[in-house]
């Protein structure tokens, strides 16, 4: 999982990149405005002045980060009025006027601009469903004698499977080992996922979804090196990434959504480390479950799939886990 953090002495730079995200992404020739394609990455996580924070727009419904031509891009007015600026569009002047001392006192509005329909691709669609668990029962997940390296050898619903997943990058090195399980499966409709305000997901013919519940359990996590002193979370770091789901005849879906609703695995994970950072010499050990929002190809078999650290050898980089 990504996770953006937001210092106010990086908020000039970040709101002029953010800038795209004010309206909705699209074009008309002659205009000034390039149509383009981006993804929303639901899996892009925020922190705030070292909290974990949900950016939402004026409705209360949750927003994500917008990925295009490799740069990542995040919702201006969320972002600005979280850190104490106050943010207004003038649809006439096609103008977004910001006021870092957050008292302008100018009413937001934007209810006459003229946005061209939004281009999404199906990643984006992915969002949070309803709080209900899933409908089959959670059993406790035993060592499975799968390796979950190939389609074929995927870990059953039920089953677990353990391995390290060392990260070292530009100073700042750790490892672990952790047990996955998929514990439960159902699947979920548009409108369930709508139900926890969340904009409803748009229909498309080759896409839907699944709630899995699944299971972490971390032993001997530590911390190797910190050498830019990141000060690192526990919740951040030593978490195993949740690429997205594949299909044997070679579809994919990049992301899932793991947080933001009641249940899911992000709040289990923030209550099993307890909002620690990564310190050395400590060891890090914690059990955490809960829901995951999973997109799936329709009419396939889908297994969840996790990506390892190391992507050195990027065909046996990934786990596979069933979902049905």
């Amino acid at each position: 999982m990504k996770m953006v953090k937001m210092r106010k002495s990086v908020f000039v730079s970040t709101i002029v990149v953010s800038s795209l995200l004010f309206g909705s992404v699209g074009a008309f020739a002659g205009t000034g405005i390039e149509a383009i394609k981006a993804k929303l990455n639901h899996n892009i996580k925020f922190v705030l002045d070292g909290s974990k924070w949900t950016p939402k727009d004026q409705s209360g419904n949750n927003l994500s980060a917008l990925v295009y031509s490799g740069s990542t891009y995040v919702p201006l007015r969320a972002v600005s009025e979280a850190l104490g600026a106050e943010v207004d569009f003038d649809a006439n002047s096609s103008t977004i006027t910001i006021n870092s001392s957050g008292d302008s006192g100018v009413p937001y509005n934007d209810v006459t601009a003229s946005a061209p329909a939004a281009t999404s691709a199906p990643a984006a669609t992915s969002a949070p469903a309803a709080t209900s668990a899933p409908a089959t029962p959670s059993t406790p997940s035993t060592p499975s004698t799968s390796n979950g390296k190939t389609f074929g050898s995927a870990i059953p619903v039920g089953k677990s499977v353990s391995f390290d997943d060392p990260y070292s990058y530009d100073g700042l090195a750790y490892t672990g080992n952790y047990t996955v399980s998929v514990t439960s499966v159902k699947s979920v409709t548009r409108s369930e996922i709508a139900a926890l305000g969340f904009r409803e997901p748009e229909a498309n013919s080759l896409i839907e979804y699944k709630l899995a519940k699944v299971k972490i359990v971390l032993k001997n996590g530590k911390l190797i090196s910190d050498d830019n002193h990141e000060n690192t979370y526990v919740s951040v770091a030593l978490i195993p990434e949740l690429w997205g789901s594949k299909t044997s005849d070679g579809n994919s879906i990049i992301g899932v959504t793991d947080y933001g609703f009641t249940g899911s695995l992000d709040d289990a994970l923030d209550q099993a480390t307890d909002g620690k950072k990564l310190l050395s010499g400590q060891t890090y050990n914690y059990t955490a479950e809960g829901l995951v929002i999973v997109p799936v190809t329709k009419g396939s078999t889908n297994y969840l799939t996790i990506q390892l650290n190391n992507k050195d050898d990027y065909d046996n980089s990934f786990f596979y886990f069933n979902l049905q």
